[in-house]
C-alpha cells in the first residue's frame, strides 16, 4: 500500500508495450472507449496522449519505452484505463514499473484476457510451457498463430518451446519472425541470441544480447542476462577488454538470492578469470569484485 506521501510526491514510472486489435472495427471501438473514459472520468490523469499512442495503420496500441514522473495518483489511473483497452486486444501487452530508488514498489504486466480464440490459445500455451508439456504447448501457440497471423508474443513463446525441445532451426524462425512483428521487444532477441550460441556465431548473438540490454530495463532480470551471455560472447570473440567491462558490471550488481542472475555470479567469476589472464593489464582484479559482490550479499 502507498503512502500518504508517496501518493502526493513525483514518483518514477516505467512504461513499454504494445495492443494488437486486429481490425478496423475493433480499433474504432477501442478509441471510442478511450475517448469516452477520459473525457467522463479520467480527465487529465491520464499520461498519454492519443495521437502519440494509437497507430490506426497497424490498428495498435504502441508505447514506446518510456520513463516519466508524475504522481500515484497518475499511475493507477493510468494503469486503469490500459486495462481496460487490453480487453479489446488480441495480442500483445504493457509492461508498467513504478520504481524508488532501484527497488520496484509495483509491477503490472497488462494483457488482454478474453475468450477471443488468439488469447485464449495464447494464454492455454503459456500455462502448458509452465507445466512442462511442451509439444502441446507448441500445438495451441501454433493455434494463436493460426488465429493471429501477427501474433509477435506466440511466436516468441513457440520459439523458446523449439529451443528447449531442441528444434533449433525452427526456433531461430520463430524468434526473427518475433522480431520482425514487434521489434521493440527484449525476449526474441534473448532468444535468438542462444540459439546463435549453440551455432558459435558469437559476434551474431553478441548483437543480439546487445539488442536486448538496450530493449530492457535495469530492473528486470532479463537485461543482466543479456549482459552476462553477452560477456561470454565477447570472451568467446577473445575481445578481452569488452568482455570483462561487462562482467564487472555484471558482478557490481547486488542480485537477490531469487533473482535468476544470482546462480550466475560464480560462473561470471570464471569468465572473467578468463578475460583477465588474456588482457596485459587489469585496473580491477577478480578478487576484488568477488569480495564486492560477496560483501553485497
Amino acid at each position: 500500500m502507498a503512502t500518504q506521501t508517496q501518493a502526493t510526491q513525483l514518483l518514477k514510472l516505467i512504461f513499454k508495450g504494445r495492443l494488437d486489435f486486429g481490425t478496423q472495427r475493433t480499433y474504432d471501438m477501442v478509441l471510442r472507449h478511450w475517448h469516452t473514459r477520459i473525457e467522463s472520468y479520467f480527465k487529465n490523469d491520464v499520461f498519454f496522449k492519443t495521437e502519440t499512442v494509437f497507430c490506426e495503420a497497424e490498428f495498435a496500441f504502441i508505447l514506446p519505452q518510456q520513463t516519466l514522473m508524475s504522481t500515484e495518483k497518475n499511475w493507477r489511473s493510468t494503469t486503469s484505463l490500459l486495462k481496460e483497452i487490453a480487453q479489446f486486444a488480441v495480442a500483445g501487452n504493457i509492461g508498467a514499473w513504478w520504481v524508488l530508488n532501484g527497488q520496484i514498489l509495483d509491477e503490472q504486466i497488462i494483457e488482454p484476457r478474453s475468450e477471443k480464440a488468439a488469447v485464449a490459445e495464447f494464454m492455454l500455451g503459456r500455462q502448458l510451457i509452465e507445466a512442462g508439456r511442451r509439444i502441446e504447448a507448441s500445438a495451441a501457440l501454433s493455434r494463436a498463430i493460426e488465429k493471429y497471423e501477427k501474433h509477435a508474443q506466440a511466436y516468441e513463446r513457440r520459439g523458446y518451446v523449439n529451443y528447449k525441445l531442441q528444434n533449433y532451426n525452427d526456433a531461430l524462425y520463430d524468434f526473427c519472425k518475433s522480431i520482425d512483428l514487434y521489434p521493440n521487444n527484449a525476449e526474441p532477441y534473448y532468444g535468438r541470441g542462444k540459439v546463435k550460441m549453440l551455432k558459435s556465431d558469437w559476434e551474431g548473438a553478441e548483437l543480439d544480447f546487445d539488442c536486448t540490454v538496450k530493449r530492457s530495463f535495469a530492473i528486470q532480470p532479463i537485461h543482466w542476462l543479456a549482459r552476462l551471455r553477452r560477456g561470454e560472447c565477447l570472451l568467446q570473440a577473445k575481445r578481452y577488454d569488452e568482455a570483462a567491462k561487462e562482467l564487472r558490471f555484471f558482478l557490481q550488481r547486488n542480485f537477490k538470492n531469487d533473482d535468476p542472475n544470482h546462480r550466475f555470479i560464480d560462473k561470471a567469476r570464471e569468465m572473467l578469470l578468463s578475460c583477465e589472464k588474456n588482457l596485459p593489464c587489469s585496473p580491477t582484479s577478480t578478487k576484488d569484485v568477488a569480495a564486492k559482490t560477496k560483501s553485497a550479499h
